[in-house]
C-alpha cells in the first residue's frame, strides 16, 4: 500500500537532519577548538555536499518508494541496488545497540545514576526501546517521519540552540572563554599523520544524508521539494555543529573536555555555572530523543528497500509484504528480533564487548557497498538516461557531476579504509592481518545477499512482474 503523501519540505530536511545531527558528537570535535570550524568546513564540502547533491538529483528524478535501491537499480541493475541496500540493513544491526546503550545510560543520569551500571537495567531499556520504535514503524513511514521530525527538532536542533545560546551568554557575561582570541591562523588545522583517523570518523559521522530518500512517497511533491529539502538540511547540520561545538569550546577548557562523559558533562558544567544546574538532565533526556530520532529514521527506511528488492524478484515473497499503513511489517518484526539477541549479548556479557567492537568495525567497510554505488549511479544515469526529466541537476553538466561523483567516492574509500586499520590497543596481529581479517569478516555479511541472487526464482517475482 502506498504510504500517503503528506511530508513537506521541513519534515524531508528534518529526517535528514536525523540521520546525521548528533549532538552527542559535538565535545570530541570541541577538543579542536578555532580549528574544528576547518574541519566541519572540509567534512561538508568533501563528503556531506556530494551526497546532498547526489541525493537531490536521484531523489526528485526517481522518487520512488525504494530510495537508494531504486536509484542504483536504475543505473546498474537490481542485483547491484540490492547490494547497496542489504550492506546498510546489516551495517546498522550492530550499530542500533549502541544507541540503544546511550538511551539506556541517559535515562540513568537522569533518573539514579547507580543504574547505569545495572546491567539487566541496561538490557531491559534498550530491548524496550528498541521495540517501541519499532511499533512506531509498523504505523507506516507518515507517521514514522512525523515522530523523527518532532524527535529531532526537540532532541537535536532545540538542544544545539540551547548550547549555542549559552555560549553567547558566557561571552556577554564576562565569563573567561577557554577559546583562545579569534585568528585565521587559529582556523587552520594542525595536521600529522595521525590525524587520519580522525579525519575519516569526521567523515563518516555525517553519513545518512540521504536517508530521506527512502521516503519520497510520502512527501507531497518529490521533484519540488526534496532538493529544497536537501539544501534546509546541509546548512541546518553545518550551521548547528559549528555553532554549537564552539559554544562548547567556549566553556569548557580543551584538556578538560571529557570524551567519556560527552554531552553530559557539557551541559553540567555550562549550567552549573549559571546556577542552572537542574536543566542539564533535562537537556540530556532531550538529546536522548534526539538518538531515538536518528535511529527511527534508520529502522524503517532501508527495509522499505528491502520490501522493493523483494518485489523485484530478489527475496522470497515474506519480504515484501506492507501492511495496512505501508510498512514492511515482517522485516520490522525480524529486524527487532535479531537486534533484541544483538542487545541483550551486549549488555550482560562482558566477554562480548570486545568481539563486538570488532564486529562493528566490519560493518563500517560495508559502507562502501552503500555509498560507493550512489555515486557511481549519478555519473552512470547521466548517460544512460540523459533524456529523462530532472527537476533538479548537480550543476556544472558532465564536469560538475563527475567532480561531485569523484569527491564523494575518493571521500569514502579513504573513510573507509582509515577506519580499518589497526588501532594502538590491538597488538596481538600485524597492521596487514589486522585489515585483512577485517575485511574478509566483512565480505562475510555479504554472503546472505549473494546467496539470495544466486537462488532467485520466478516464483518469487509478483504475479504481475512474473507475467
Amino acid at each position: 500500500m502506498k504510504p500517503k503523501a503528506e511530508l513537506g519540505i521541513v519534515a524531508v530536511a528534518l529526517i535528514s537532519v536525523a540521520a546525521v545531527l548528533s549532538v552527542r558528537n559535538l565535545p570530541s570535535i570541541a577538543v579542536e577548538g578555532w580549528s574544528s570550524v576547518s574541519w566541519y568546513v572540509l567534512a561538508t564540502g568533501l563528503f556531506l555536499a556530494p551526497v546532498a547533491l547526489t541525493a537531490a538529483e536521484l531523489a526528485s528524478t526517481w522518487p520512488r518508494a525504494g530510495g537508494v535501491y531504486d536509484w542504483v537499480t536504475e543505473a546498474f541493475g537490481r542485483p547491484t541496488g540490492f547490494l547497496a541496500v542489504w550492506a546498510m540493513v546489516v551495517q546498522n544491526i550492530p550499530w542500533y545497540p549502541t544507541v540503544l546503550a546511550y538511551v539506556a545510560v541517559s535515562l540513568a543520569f537522569g533518573f539514579d545514576a547507580a543504574l547505569e551500571h545495572n546491567r539487566w537495567f541496561v538490557a531491559g531499556v534498550m530491548i524496550v526501546t528498541f521495540w517501541l520504535l519499532s511499533l512506531v514503524a509498523l504505523r507506516g513511514p507518515a507517521l514514522a517521519a512525523r515522530f523523527i521530525a518532532t524527535g529531532t527538532v526537540f532532541g537535536s536542533v532545540v538542544p544545539a540552540l540551547v548550547l549555542i545560546a549559552a555560549g553567547v551568554t558566557w561571552f556577554a557575561a564576562g565569563k573567561h572563554s577557554a577559546l583562545p582570541p579569534f585568528t585565521f591562523a587559529g582556523l587552520l588545522p594542525t595536521w600529522d599523520p595521525g590525524r587520519i583517523p580522525f579525519v575519516s570518523s569526521l567523515l563518516l559521522a555525517f553519513t545518512g544524508l540521504e536517508v530521506s530518500g527512502y521516503y519520497a512517497l510520502a512527501v507531497r511533491n518529490p521533484q519540488r521539494d526534496y532538493p529544497r529539502a536537501m539544501l534546509l538540511a546541509l546548512v541546518t547540520i553545518a550551521g548547528l555543529s559549528i555553532a554549537a561545538t564552539l559554544a562548547i569550546a567556549v566553556a569548557i577548557p580543551t584538556g578538560q573536555i571529557s570524551l567519556a562523559g560527552g554531552v553530559v558533562q557539557t551541559f553540567g558544567v555550562i549550567f552549573g555555572e549559571f546556577g542552572i544546574g537542574w536543566a542539564a538532565p533535562v537537556l540530556t533526556v532531550l538529546v536522548t530523543l534526539g538518538a531515538l530520532a536518528g535511529m527511527s529514521a534508520w529502522l524503517i527506511g532501508p527495509l522499505l528497500s528491502l520490501s522493493e528488492a523483494s518485489r523485484g524478484g530478489l527475496l522470497p515473497p515474506a519480504f515484501r509484504a506492507l501492511n495496512a499503513r505501508g510498512a514492511p511489517a515482517t522485516i520490522v518484526v525480524w529486524q527487532a528480533i535479531v537486534v533484541t539477541a544483538v542487545s541483550v549479548a551486549f549488555a550482560l556479557v562482558p566477554e562480548v564487548n570486545q568481539a563486538y567492537w570488532i564486529l562493528n568495525a566490519t560493518t563500517t567497510a560495508l559502507l562502501a557497498f552503500y555509498y560507493l554505488p550512489i555515486f557511481a549511479a549519478i555519473v552512470r544515469l547521466r548517460y544512460s538516461r540523459p533524456d529523462t526529466p530532472r527537476p533538479y541537476r548537480i550543476p556544472g553538466g558532465t564536469f560538475g557531476v563527475w567532480s561531485v561523483a569523484g569527491i564523494g567516492s575518493l571521500s569514502t574509500a579513504f573513510a573507509v579504509f582509515v577506519a580499518l586499520l589497526r588501532p594502538a590497543n590491538v597488538t596481538f596481529v600485524s597492521d596487514a592481518a589486522y585489515v585483512i581479517g577485517l575485511i574478509v569478516l566483512s565480505l562475510l555479511w555479504m554472503i546472505p545477499w549473494a546467496v539470495f541472487v544466486a537462488l532467485r526464482r520466478a516464483s518469487w517475482l509478483p504475479p504481475t512482474r512474473a507475467s
